[in-house]
């Protein structure tokens, strides 16, 4: 590039970013209209928290902003020709406009970015100072300073990596418009009678890279992908010649072909992927960790308490009674509650014939996203002797568990797995409760 077209780049450049103050000025308004949705009420429903174990489950807007940003590229990519319209009394040539609108998203995906980070740090910062006051805050993800950076630096890379993408999908419609067009569309219709398939396919064909388990790999391997595919975009932008007396319209044989097509897609498609779609159920398997308490008569977890009851004559009839529990007979049904307990097998108390009682707690557990919500409220149980009555208090502490991800989508470097410091989930929520707080009384 000779010294006076990169001069040309630069003014651009500059004109560009003028004329998106008002655009950049939107993209705060937004960061900061998410964040007071998003932090507000996650305060309020911790001050006003009527429970003893509530999670408080913050979207993680990394993902949000990401699919915004690269919705945004798309349709720049499309004014692309009214951008240069505007810019047509500087002094430019092909090169200097391509690389100037290449730059200008760059940054729009830069400053995106960095307000997302802004986000998640004064969000982090505002509980933060909220737990000062409130006692019962927990923070169910580990906050990790080189995941952060990290994260920030492979969100870019993936963005700069779509940009590079729509830029060359751009290139190659302005060159070949009409027969890129045509294949798109009949690209993607394909893609959509067989979204199984592509659903299923895609990310074994991107694993080189959306599966590296190597940060560093990740790294080299994204900015080479990178500066391929924005130099194809480059070169094929070069020699695209732009008529001014152009029509802005597409031919009607185009316009008849998009008639045509895509209400097929849309009638035809639906039912397609209804037929092709199956769904396959899987189970989780969970363990909950035993809390050992030597204490006789204490419990937490999985643990059996002993209660000697040889002093009482055969035949005895032991009473229940005690705090949070509700007794119900063999053949009751047990319910899902976090301040209080069923009890069951109190018809074992009848009739006494054994010397020792046992008392096993299950407790309940609530699993947001990959996370035991209870782990927090250290569920126990207390049971003791008094004269012929047992007596089973049930206790669970207040706590507010607060899960506040960020870069949910740099999930596969090992580096960073097994830190607790990623939901199960990049996408959604999944929450559910499993089983009751149950405890089963007998006699030994």
């Amino acid at each position: 590039m000779v010294k006076e077209e990169f001069a040309n780049t630069k003014k651009l450049l500059k004109v560009r970013l003028a004329t998106q103050t008002k655009n950049f000025i939107w993209l705060f308004i937004v960061g900061a209209v998410m964040l007071a949705g998003s932090l507000g009420s996650t305060i309020f429903s911790i001050l006003d928290n009527k429970e003893m174990a509530r999670c408080h489950n913050v979207s993680d807007l990394s993902v949000s902003f990401f699919l915004g940003i690269v919705v945004g590229l798309i349709i720049l990519m499309f004014l692309y020709r009214q951008s240069n319209s505007r810019l047509s009394v500087f002094p430019q040539t092909n090169n200097s406009r391509f690389i100037s609108s290449m730059a200008m998203n760059i940054i729009v995906a830069a400053v995106a970015v960095l307000i997302v980070l802004a986000i998640y740090l004064l969000s982090l910062a505002t509980i933060k100072i909220l737990s000062v006051f409130v006692d019962d805050i927990y923070f169910a993800l580990n906050i990790e300073i080189g995941f952060i950076i990290a994260g920030f630096f492979v969100y870019l890379a993936y963005i700069f990596l779509f940009a590079a993408v729509i830029e060359l999908i751009g290139a190659i419609l302005r060159k070949w418009t009409y027969i890129a067009l045509a294949v798109l569309i009949a690209l993607l219709s394909l893609a959509i009678v067989n979204i199984s398939d592509v659903i299923k396919h895609t990310p074994d064909i991107l694993a080189f890279l959306v599966r590296e388990p190597s940060l560093i790999v990740f790294f080299i391997k994204s900015i080479a992908l990178w500066l391929i595919i924005s130099i194809a975009a480059f070169v094929i932008n070069r020699f695209t010649v732009y008529h001014k007396d152009r029509s802005k319209v597409l031919d009607k044989g185009v316009v008849i072909a998009c008639v045509i097509i895509v209400p097929l897609i849309l009638l035809v498609v639906p039912g397609l992927i209804i037929f092709n779609t199956h769904s396959s159920g899987s189970g989780n398997d969970l363990v909950a960790e035993a809390e050992v308490n030597p204490a006789d008569g204490f419990i937490a977890g999985h643990d059996i308490a002993r209660i000697d009851v040889s002093h009482l004559p055969k035949g005895s009839n032991i009473n229940i009674k005690g705090t949070n529990i509700v007794v119900v007979s063999e053949n009751g049904s047990s319910y899902n509650h976090n301040t209080e307990a069923v009890v069951f097998g109190a018809e074992t108390l009848k009739n006494l014939q054994g010397d020792t009682v046992a008392i096993e707690f299950r407790p309940t557990s609530h699993i947001v996203n990959g996370i035991d919500i209870f782990q927090y409220a250290n569920q126990r149980v207390e049971a003791y002797l008094n004269g012929d009555t047992l007596f089973i208090d049930y206790f669970i502490d207040s706590a507010n568990v607060v899960i506040l991800p960020v870069w949910g989508l740099a999930r596969q470097f090992d580096l960073y797995k097994d830190k607790g410091v990623l939901t199960s989930n990049a996408f959604g929520l999944s929450s559910g409760w499993y089983g009751s707080n149950n405890i089963f009384v007998s006699v030994e």
